[in-house]
This record gives structure tokens, C-alpha cells and sequence, in this order.
């Protein structure tokens, strides 16, 4: 299955570009397309919601056996920055409203060739509230662990670089606890963010994709798994946290 976006993307970055150029800032949080997905993957989890695709107009996803790939369109990001100078919300998203705790793990392969080239699993509660996990290249080149999480405005950290084209991301929640966790091997896993995000029943889950300059970047998820359930330790994931039930 392939659901491509309307425009060309190359063009789209350019115009947003120059536009934070003039103007000094960007402000592109509206609500953009949003279109339902069937995936008939049976390595997909199957949530009793539907998968959507937010921001489908901004990028492209292609679902495969193993899981999808997310080919965002140039000019697109997730970050509301503190000094509120540059105001991004419209990276494709491909998510699903999960029921109560959970952990939720993906493979996330990329080849990271442009500063802020990003794959990330994300949970967003609104435009204003939001966190993501991302594989991120960073402003120094290397492919860095990255998390934000933000409430009106991002609060961001960089974690380990990774000499890696893939990284192993989890997100799990017990109640409004959150904690981001990574791995190498997708057994010996990494805390990266533990902190507390206020959700409802609006909490949806899952991937996204973005990149400044890039039009040939994608990020591709594999190996996925959903367990309605936290971990016993929510800051340390052990392999049985990620397996499916």
C-alpha cells in the first residue's frame, strides 16, 4: 500500500524555508490531512482504533510485511521552540489511540545524510503536547539518540550518538508516567527520558518522520511491537518488556 501527499515536496521545503528566512519565524501547526489506514501486515499490531495518517498531505508511507517506512516531505518537523521563534508541527505521523498503559517498541532503520534528517516514535495529545523519541542527525552530524517532550513549548535533549543505520526505540506509559528507552541490539536497553505528560482519552501513538533538507529521506519501522501493558520497571526495560504477549 502507498499513500503519497499532493505537491511536490522539493518546492514545499524551499517556500517554508524562506518564509522562517523573512519572517524570522514559522508558525505551521495547523491541522493538516488526515487519512485512515489498513495495514493487512500481520506484523502490525492491531489496535481496536484505527491506524490514521496526520499530516498526510506532507509526506508519503509505505506499508510492507515487516512494517512501513515514512518518507517525509522537505521542510517538515516536530518542535515548538522555547524561545518561540520557530513553531513546526506538520511531520507525517502514522498513529493510533492506544487503550490505557502500554509499551510500545520499533526497529527504526535510516540512513541520516542531512542535518535534522529525524525518524521517531511519538505520542501526541495535541499540537501543544507532544513528546517523541527520535534517531536524529544532529547539528554535529552523528546520528544521535534525541528526546522532546513539550508542553506549549519543547524541552529537547540529545543522548548518545549511535554509529549505527539502525537504533531499537520503546515508549512506555503507566498512567500520565512516561519513559523513553533505546538499544543497540534490541536487548540491552537505555533509559533516555523519564517524565510525566498530563493525556485523555485524546493520546494517540505511534511513528513519524521529518527532515529540513532532504528529499530522499525515510525512515522505516520494523520488527514492532505493542503490549497493553507498562513494564514492571518503568525506568529499565529487561527483553520480556518488548516481546509480544
Amino acid at each position: 500500500m502507498r499513500t503519497s501527499f499532493v505537491g511536490n515536496r522539493h518546492i514545499f521545503g524551499i517556500l517554508l524555508i524562506t518564509m522562517a528566512i523573512v519572517c524570522g519565524t514559522i508558525d505551521a501547526t495547523a491541522q493538516s490531512a488526515v487519512k485512515p489506514l489498513t495495514f493487512d501486515s500481520k506484523k502490525m499490531p492491531k489496535p481496536s482504533g484505527a491506524w490514521t495518517f496526520v499530516h498526510s498531505d506532507n509526506g508519503e508511507v509505505i506499508a510492507a510485511e515487516n512494517g512501513l517506512s515514512l518518507a517525509p516531505a522537505v521542510g517538515t518537523n516536530l518542535f515548538l521552540a522555547p524561545d518561540g521563534n520557530f513553531n513546526v508541527v506538520n511531520a507525517p505521523m502514522v498513529l493510533f489511540a492506544p487503550e490505557g498503559d502500554f509499551t510500545f517498541k520499533a526497529k527504526m532503520s535510516a540512513q541520516l545524510q542531512n542535518v535534522y534528517d529525524v525518524g521517531a516514535l511519538v505520542v501526541m495529545e495535541d499540537d501543544q503536547h507532544w513528546a517523541k523519541l527520535c534517531f536524529e542527525n544532529s547539528a554535529r552530524q552523528e546520528a544521535t539518540i534525541v528526546s522532546v517532550v513539550t508542553r506549549e513549548r519543547s524541552d529537547d535533549s540529545n543522548s548518545e550518538t549511535i554509529a549505527s543505520p539502525f537504533i531499537y526505540m520503546a515508549i512506555a506509559r503507566k498512567g500520565n508516567e512516561f519513559s523513553m528507552h533505546f538499544s543497540r541490539d534490541g536487548v540491552q536497553w537505555r533509559l533516555a527520558r523519564h517524565f510525566q505528560l498530563q493525556t485523555s482519552s485524546k493520546l494517540r501513538l505511534g511513528f513519524a518522520a521529518h527532515t529540513v533538507s532532504n528529499p530522499h529521506f525515510a525512515a522505516t519501522f520494523s520488527e514492532i511491537v505493542y503490549r497493553a501493558s507498562a513494564p514492571k520497571n518503568m525506568r529499565q526495560l529487561e527483553p520480556a518488556d518488548v516481546v509480544n504477549q
